[in-house]
């Protein structure tokens, strides 16, 4: 059977983290890295012509915080998976999030661990939230 290869762009206002989640993500065959973006406004650029399969995104960025931007990305035809990688448990972001069309919520302490499942529940289009994320942080429908 042939693994289709997941394309994933990373969003990260810190140069350390994009670099991290690369390396991270190294190891995974099935996952390539097809770019980098520094501040909201740029992965909502980089999405449209590179057209990714999953977004990893940031939600404190510059220009445009990762919230916005998973909005703007979720309403695009033929959207990404979202997955936000984020230091912040905190029940309201997680909420706003998935209602904004995000897919994941990863902590960064978890990253190492999580990050490459969140990012393939994301392209099957299933929701992960990192292990450390109370199921009351869920958004009730």
């Amino acid at each position: 059977m042939i693994m289709s290869v997941i394309r994933v762009l990373i969003a990260d206002d810190h140069a350390l983290v994009r670099e991290s989640v690369k390396a991270i993500l190294a190891n995974e065959s099935d996952i390539e890295i097809v770019a980098t973006a520094g501040d909201g406004q740029e992965v909502v650029e980089l999405f449209k012509s590179h057209h990714p399969d999953v977004v990893v995104m940031d939600i404190s960025m510059p220009k445009m915080d990762g919230i916005h931007a998973t909005e703007l990305i979720a309403q695009q035809e033929g959207s990404a998976g979202i997955v936000i990688l984020s230091m912040h448990v905190n029940g309201a972001l997680v909420q706003q999030a998935l209602r904004m069309g995000a897919r994941g919520y990863v902590l960064k302490r978890q990253a190492t661990d999580e990050l490459p499942k969140a990012i393939r529940a994301a392209h099957q289009g299933l929701t992960f939230l990192s292990s450390a994320i109370p199921p009351t942080f869920l958004p009730h429908c």
